[in-house]
C-alpha cells in the first residue's frame, strides 16, 4: 500500500495478501475517507480493527483464514452497515456480540462447529443474517446438515431429556422419502437406580442405555407406544429373569440391538425369539443380540431347542455367543460350559444312579418274577382241575 495519504478513495480492494497478521487502521490512516473495503482470498488470521474513528460502511472480508470474531469487533466501526465474512474459518460466534449498526450480515462456507455451544444462534436477527438457513455444520457429528436445525432439535433435547438422564443428539439423517431431516437421539439412563423402564421417551429416542439399574420387567416394550421406535437397547446387569412379555410383540420384530448380558435369566421361549427374529426387517447384517451371563438352565427340556433355534441358528447376531454358558452347580460336569459346545448327550441323559445296565437288571428280574408267578399259576390250575374236574375260571370265559 502507498504511504500517502489519499482522502480521495472511498472503496479499497485487496486481494491475494500472504500477510497472517493485517491492520485495518493502516488502511484508514492511508485513505481516512474510505467507504467500501474488501479483503479477499489471503492468509490472514489474525486482524486488527481500526483504533481510530473511520467512514467504513461495507467491510468484505471472503476467502480467508479468520477463525473468530470478537464481541467488539463492530465497535471500531461506528458507520458500518454491511460485514462480509463468508469462506472463512470460524467455528464460533459469540454469543453477547455487539451488533452496532449492522444492517446486513453474512456468516455462510464457514467451519462451523457444531460440537460445541450453539445457543448463540438464538441471539440472531434473521432480518440481519441474511444467510443465516445457509449455516451448515463443518465435520462431525452432522457434517453438512443446516446449522440452526442442528441447533434447534439440541435446545429440545435438552427441554424434553428425562431429568438425572443424558440425551445426546446422535446424528442427523435426511428420510429418503420426503427429503426431511431426521434427528437420531440417545438417551443414557445407566446407573440411575432405576427399576422399570422409562415411561417417556424424547421424540426420535433410537438408542437407550439402561446398563447398571434394578429393572426387571420388560412388558413395557410390549404395551408402550414409545418404545416402537427404539432401535437399541442395553439392559446390562439389571433383574430381568424373563422376556415372555416380549412375546409376539411389535419391538420384538423390529429391534435391532438387544443387550441383556448379566442379568437373571435362565431360559427363555425360542420359538417366539425365532419367529421375531424370522420377521426383523434388519435381519441379518444390523441385528446384534448379547445373551452372555446369565444363568441359564441346562437341561434337556430347554437345552436342545435353545441350541437349535436361537445360538446356532443365530450365531452371527449373537455377538458374545461364548459367554451364554450353564448356571454353576456344584459337581455337575456341564457347570459354566458354553451352552452352543454341548451335545445332546451330555444334558439329555439318565441320573447317575440309574445306568443302563442297571436298568437292564432290573428288568431282567421282573420278567423272571412275571415266569415264576405264571408258572406257579399253571400248576395250580392243573392241581385244581385234576381234584375237581373244573377248567380255571378264565378258560370258561375264553369262546
Amino acid at each position: 500500500m502507498p504511504d500517502m495519504i489519499d482522502h480521495s478513495v472511498d472503496t479499497f480492494q485487496l486481494t491475494g495478501i500472504k500477510l497472517k497478521t493485517f491492520d485495518l487502521g493502516r488502511v484508514v490512516y492511508i485513505f481516512p475517507n474510505v467507504q467500501n473495503v474488501s479483503i479477499t482470498d489471503g492468509n490472514i488470521v489474525n486482524l486488527i480493527p481500526p483504533k481510530k474513528p473511520n467512514s467504513i460502511k461495507v467491510l468484505e472480508l471472503r476467502r480467508l483464514l479468520l477463525t473468530n470474531i470478537s464481541r467488539d469487533f463492530i465497535r471500531h466501526f461506528h458507520n458500518i452497515e454491511v460485514l462480509d465474512l463468508r469462506e472463512n474459518h470460524l467455528e464460533q460466534f459469540p454469543v453477547d456480540f455487539f451488533w452496532g449498526n449492522v444492517k446486513e450480515l453474512r456468516l455462510s462456507n464457514n467451519s462451523w462447529n457444531c460440537s460445541d455451544d450453539l445457543s448463540w444462534i438464538f441471539n440472531m436477527n434473521k432480518r440481519v443474517v441474511v444467510d443465516i438457513n445457509d449455516l451448515k455444520c463443518f465435520g462431525l457429528p452432522y457434517p453438512g446438515k443446516p446449522l440452526i436445525s442442528i441447533a434447534q432439535y439440541i435446545k429440545e433435547l435438552e427441554d424434553t431429556c428425562i431429568p438425572n438422564c443424558e440425551c445426546f443428539l446422535s446424528k442427523v439423517v435426511q428420510d429418503i422419502m420426503t427429503d426431511d431431516l431426521v434427528p437420531i437421539i440417545t438417551m443414557n439412563c445407566s446407573y440411575r437406580g432405576l427399576r422399570e423402564l422409562p415411561s417417556s421417551l424424547p421424540n426420535n429416542t433410537r438408542t437407550l442405555h439402561l446398563e447398571g439399574n434394578s429393572i426387571a420387567s420388560l412388558e413395557p416394550l410390549n404395551n408402550n407406544p414409545v418404545y416402537e421406535s427404539l432401535w437399541d437397547l442395553y439392559l446390562d446387569t439389571n433383574d430381568v429373569s424373563s422376556i415372555d412379555d416380549l412375546e409376539g410383540s411389535f419391538w420384538l420384530k423390529h429391534f435391532r440391538e438387544f443387550s441383556l448380558k448379566g442379568n437373571k435369566l435362565t431360559k427363555i421361549p425360542a420359538y417366539a425369539l425365532d419367529n421375531a427374529l424370522l420377521k426383523n426387517p434388519n435381519m441379518p447384517k444390523a441385528v446384534r443380540l448379547y445373551l452372555g451371563g446369565n444363568p441359564w438352565r441346562c437341561d434337556c427340556i430347554f437345552i436342545p431347542v435353545f441350541q437349535e433355534l436361537v445360538l446356532q441358528k443365530y450365531a452371527t447376531q449373537i455377538k458374545d455367543i461364548r459367554d451364554v454358558k450353564c448356571s454353576y452347580v456344584q459337581g455337575d460336569e456341564n457347570s459354566l460350559m458354553p451352552i452352543i459346545d454341548l451335545s445332546r448327550s451330555s444334558v439329555c441323559r439318565l441320573p447317575p444312579e440309574y445306568s443302563l445296565q442297571e436298568g437292564l437288571d432290573l428288568l431282567n428280574g421282573i420278567l423272571a418274577s412275571l415266569i415264576v408267578f405264571i408258572l406257579g399259576k399253571l400248576a395250580y390250575d392243573y392241581y385244581h382241575f385234576k381234584k375237581t374236574g373244573r377248567l380255571p375260571w378264565i378258560v370258561t370265559k375264553m369262546p
